[in-house]
């Protein structure tokens, strides 16, 4: 009987790996062609030369050959700034570090530009490798809670909906920074294994540093909260430690540019594209830019759904603290997070966020079983 329920559950992962692999491969041949594709490229291409103007030229030479006519246009002439870009060496080399401080993601590209990939296309196998992978992780999730063939359908849909392909093809850390930060969350809610979620912590730092913002709530939520308390102030001030060294680590490479360790304040000049670099940024271009960007995400992100599925999880948000469940007052963590990190970089696009998407949705399903389970044993108990 073992033997037969491991078959099946091998059977199940293959045939959903199966299903996944025809949406690997269209995004393999019609990746995003995303703008921050050529930062990464030239970063790769920066590893063997620092001469910038044949970084510049190679960059944009290997996207001529490898994109789409009308894709590269959209690149090179669509935008002002982009035709200032592709034009301008000097330019193009002060959005670099943007782009440098994820080592890790840069690194996995390189690997695949080595190993025969084009320089393109690089850039986009670490992205779709993480969405196979996050796919088969969300289905063994899911499996804990839902019966094989709802997991199953259940993973599919989501690992199938639009905006999920969408981020699968970019030329971006995000879905591997989703991987990361997805199970590193797995090993909070349901083994409770600390080391093994400050592993993940740390490669989600090197993928994205940003991620040190919701690797620092996360633990000093889990080390004061006395209630779910699960680090002590020892393992706490070591981890939050090692945290700081991993950023500083992962942001070292804007040095290289001429950028100060303390990589925000310059960071915070060249988050809106379409403005002059050099221009301080005034509190009224930053309400702007918070304005244009919470629009475009009620119209065209999936951030108003989530906030929907985070409310039914979260029931009477104004309950007493103490009647919160973990998993709800965890989720009221990561809401927080969401807040914190708009403030400093206001931008609610899916691909930033889609890790937390994945954990409302797990949360929603575990407080449905929970809630299931609690009906049955009432009936019972009547009966």
């Amino acid at each position: 009987m073992r033997f037969k329920n491991r078959l099946f559950s091998f059977l199940s992962y293959l045939a959903f790996l199966l299903c996944l692999i025809p949406i690997a491969i269209f995004t393999y041949k019609h990746p995003a062609y995303n703008f921050d594709m050529l930062g990464y490229m030239a970063l790769i291409i920066r590893m063997e030369t620092h001469d910038l103007n044949k970084v510049h030229a190679t960059t944009y030479e290997k996207a001529r050959q490898d994109i789409p006519g009308d894709e590269y246009r959209k690149l090179t002439d669509a935008l002002p700034f982009r035709k200032k870009m592709a034009s301008d060496p000097l330019q193009f080399e002060k959005i670099l570090p943007i782009y440098s401080v994820k080592p890790l993601y840069i690194g996995l590209c390189w690997i695949s530009y080595k190993w025969g990939f084009s320089l393109v296309t690089s850039t986009v196998i670490p992205s779709i490798i993480s969405y196979l992978i996050i796919g088969l992780f969300l289905l063994f999730w899911l499996k804990k809670y839902l019966q094989p063939i709802v997991a199953f359908l259940s993973a599919l849909l989501i690992m199938c909906s639009m905006f999920v392909v969408g981020i699968a093809g970019h030329s971006t850390p995000d879905c591997l920074s989703t991987l990361f930060l997805f199970v590193s969350i797995f090993f909070i809610l349901e083994k409770q294994n600390i080391p093994l979620m400050f592993l993940f912590f740390l490669l989600s730092v090197f993928t994205r540093a940003d991620n040190v913002i919701t690797c620092f709530f996360i633990v000093s939520f889990l080390a004061f909260n006395k209630k779910w308390r699960m680090i002590n102030l020892r393992q706490y001030l070591l981890m939050t430690t090692i945290l700081a060294i991993a950023y500083v680590l992962a942001i070292l490479p804007v040095t290289q540019f001429g950028w100060s360790i303390f990589y925000y304040p310059q960071y915070a000049k060249h988050i809106d594209f379409s403005r002059d670099f050099n221009q301080a940024v005034t509190f009224s271009s930053y309400i702007q830019l918070v304005y244009s960007k919470l629009v475009t995400a009620m119209v065209s992100t999936q951030f108003t759904f989530f906030m929907f599925v985070s409310l039914l999880t979260l029931g009477n948000p104004f309950s007493s603290w103490r009647k919160f469940t973990f998993d709800q007052a965890f989720l009221l963590l990561l809401l927080f997070i969401i807040f914190f990190r708009f403030l400093l970089l206001p931008d609610l696009s899916d691909r930033f966020y889609f890790g937390f998407y994945l954990v409302f949705v797990i949360l929603l399903v575990r407080k449905l079983q929970s809630q299931t389970l609690l009906l049955r044993n009432g009936n019972k108990s009547r009966i």
